[in-house]
């Protein structure tokens, strides 16, 4: 897998809870999350937990889907300028549906925001 692809973090999960700790080698400061569910849930929600020690995890960042997520199965959210080099995904919230599976795939680099507009990249 290319780091591209993104690394999963959550696979198929049909019950609240978090990933395992996804451990940087260096502090990573911009995170996205791409969120995919199957069943129809009528609410999903998942968060992104960040640690310096690895012990202590805070929530940096939560998104709940919108209607239309909801109806195109998919989100993808993102967090800028939060340098963690420990990481978790927590789906805080599945309910309803037929059997609802949810699936996080996170991708994370360090560009700050200066050279990604040296690189023409918004």
């Amino acid at each position: 897998m290319s780091i591209a692809e993104g690394i999963t973090l959550l696979n198929a999960v049909t019950s609240t809870g978090a990933s395992s700790v996804l451990v940087h080698s260096v502090p990573v400061r911009n995170h996205t999350l791409q969120v995919t569910i199957t069943g129809a849930p009528s609410t999903v929600k998942v968060a992104l937990l960040g640690s310096l020690d690895n012990s202590t995890f805070v929530q940096i960042t939560e998104h709940t889907f919108s209607a239309g997520e909801l109806t195109a199965t998919k989100a993808m959210f993102f967090n800028i300028d939060k340098p963690m080099p420990y990481i978790k995904a927590d789906l805080t919230t599945l309910t309803a549906g037929t059997n609802p599976t949810v699936t996080v795939k996170y991708v994370g680099n360090n560009n700050s925001a200066q050279r990604r507009a040296r690189l023409g990249v918004f």
